[in-house]
């Protein structure tokens, strides 16, 4: 186990360095986002193509290295644990204040830019990798993939109502500069340490993926929501949480999809997107037509108890 302790710092220290860039380029997002004056649902769209960067620099790393289900499992790991912990930190951003605020509350507009296309994606993935003649990711499920981004981001960017327009921060796209082959370079180090951490103790490599790389990269991307509910943002937090959770479903895949690569453990991919699908549905369910979603205490216990109850069916499947 000792031995293992230098692969496992070199994951941790190749998601701080994904994460360090990825932020670097979330700035430059929002702020072309207030330079435009695009919403905050369109805000969000953009900020999900920076913080899903990680996932598409680990899924390009493990193809080339021949271990596309670490990208996969990672792909998934950071999208699973995602809402349920924005939704969790949004709450406590406003419980834990000194005065008595109302809990946030998301804009109505969120479900159709973000969550239903966030549902649509999750089922469209299942449908094209699941099935067993055409189990797996193939080239021609990266194109499609890629064409439902297309239709997802260009629905978000061109939706109204616009806002009113900022200037551009100086130097923001020197530290995005700064930060891209930061991800890449970490992208690399997470890889190669996640695969030397869970080969030794046979730990299938989307498990590794998934718990190794794909939630400690949720962790800070759902921290997020709590910056951005303290500045009064609420609608920013979700919507960028979807947006980098379609992102990472859909573009962030097209490596895998190029090397055809297939699902190693079905069960537990399936466990995966079966979760996926059981939140946005419930975020759908829950969801007013005009007041939109109210991250009450109700639904916070609910995302939670379904999170545990998801970490038990990992913890079966992964005993039989």
């Amino acid at each position: 186990m000792i031995a293992l302790l230098p692969w496992l710092g070199l994951v941790l220290l190749g998601i701080g360095m994904m994460q360090w860039g990825a932020a670097r380029a979330a700035v430059l997002l929002q702020a072309l986002r207030d330079r435009w004056g695009l919403p905050a649902t369109a805000g969000g769209a953009l900020m999900g193509i920076a913080t899903a960067a990680p996932e598409t620099a680990v899924n390009l790393s493990s193809a080339a290295f021949g271990w596309p289900d670490i990208g996969l499992g990672a792909a998934l790991g950071s999208n699973v644990p995602a809402l349920p912990l924005a939704v969790l930190l949004s709450w406590l951003a406003t419980r834990l204040r000194p005065e008595a605020v109302p809990p946030p509350e998301v804009q109505p507009q969120v479900m159709e830019v973000q969550a239903l296309p966030y549902l649509g994606v999750v089922l469209l993935l299942a449908a094209l990798t699941l099935p067993p003649p055409i189990a797996g990711l193939q080239p021609v499920d990266g194109l499609v993939l890629c064409a439902a981004f297309a239709g997802y981001i260009a629905h978000a960017l061109l939706r109204r109502p616009w806002v009113e327009q900022a200037p551009m921060p100086p130097g923001v796209a020197g530290r995005a500069a700064i930060g891209v082959p930061a991800i890449g370079l970490g992208a690399l180090a997470s890889v190669v340490g996640a695969q030397h951490v869970g080969a030794p103790l046979g730990v299938p490599d989307m498990v590794v993926g998934l718990f190794a790389i794909g939630l400690l990269c949720a962790l800070p991307e759902s921290w997020s929501a709590w910056r951005f509910t303290r500045d009064g943002k609420p609608t920013v937090a979700i919507a960028a949480v979807m947006g980098d959770g379609i992102v990472s479903l859909t573009v962030a895949l097209l490596p895998l999809a190029v090397m055809g690569a297939s699902v190693g453990d079905a069960a537990i991919y399936a466990l995966n997107i079966g979760f996926l699908v059981a939140v946005l549905a419930a975020y759908a369910i829950r969801n007013h037509r005009r007041r939109g979603q109210a991250m009450g205490p109700g639904f916070v216990a609910f995302l939670c108890a379904g999170y545990i109850a998801y970490l038990g069916a990992t913890a079966v499947l992964l005993r039989r």
